[in-house]
């Protein structure tokens, strides 16, 4: 298939990606609410913080849509990253099948993939640089790559925790989760941190929005288990500050030196 014919392809199935996840996410919204009821983890935010998925959703839309104008058709980033954010699309509208079935682990292994394809588009155009991504399109492209993966990124944590309950390795409710949960908390803030640093030669609104959506969600989870568990919330007031350290580090320090290690990353 020339270039042409494969362009053609990713800005289709972007489209069609971003319009399957948002369909089957509003026509299924009911019972996958019925079904995330039904065991809620110690560390799973307040009901208002998954109104991101609005945004989300809508910043998912709007980069279909620019990444489908016949200007930006061979545009190479977008090349780049076209096939990936096509399937994190793909994966979160399978992810909102299996919930309601109760397949859980597939749909755990959903956010994993979406996870793994949002990371290696955020990456590439941290990797591209800041002058690459200009004007609308740092707010077309980065920003939704950015709060994708964010809230992602939080979400395997709350996910992997239900599942830990769900087959029994511990007790919902129990010192057990809420000990995991904070284990959780923590890691996921060292990888959030992480990658925050890995997009500072990149465009500003990549990692702020990254590192924003992440803390929207450790917020969510104090407001939302306050009451339930002091060591879920204290891990979670714990786990902001690498990641508010990596944001104004990233802000202050501008584009940093670029290393053998930061190339081998960002060739991914």
């Amino acid at each position: 298939m020339g270039g042409v014919g494969r362009d053609a392809v990713r800005r289709v199935a972007n489209v069609a990606g971003a319009v399957f996840q948002v369909g089957v996410t509003g026509l299924l919204g009911a019972s996958i609410q019925e079904q995330v009821d039904r065991a809620t983890p110690l560390i799973e935010p307040a009901l208002y913080a998954f109104f991101v998925w609005g945004v989300i959703f809508s910043l998912s839309l709007a980069y279909a849509v620019y990444q489908a104008l016949p200007a930006n058709r061979e545009d190479p980033l977008l090349r780049r990253i076209g096939h990936f954010t096509a399937v994190a699309f793909l994966c979160t509208g399978l992810w909102s099948v299996f919930v309601p079935l109760g397949l859980f682990s597939l749909a755990l292994a959903m956010l994993v993939v979406v996870f793994a394809c949002l990371l290696v588009a955020y990456l590439r155009i941290a990797d591209s640089g800041r002058g690459v991504v200009r004007g609308v399109g740092r707010w077309l492209v980065a920003a939704p790559v950015g709060v994708f993966l964010g809230w992602i990124t939080a979400a395997i944590a709350v996910s992997a925790s239900s599942e830990a309950v769900r087959y029994g390795l511990v007790e919902g409710g129990s010192i057990g989760e809420a000990v995991l949960g904070s284990f959780l908390l923590l890691l996921g803030s060292f990888v959030a941190a992480t990658v925050v640093r890995w997009g500072r030669n990149g465009p500003p609104q990549g990692y702020t929005v990254y590192g924003a959506t992440v803390l929207w969600a450790l917020v969510g989870i104090v407001v939302g288990q306050y009451d339930a568990s002091l060591l879920t919330t204290a891990a979670a007031v714990v786990s902001s500050v690498p990641v508010v350290l990596a944001v104004l580090g990233n802000l202050r320090g501008g584009r940093a030196p670029r290393t053998g290690a930061d190339r081998t990353v960002r060739t991914v």
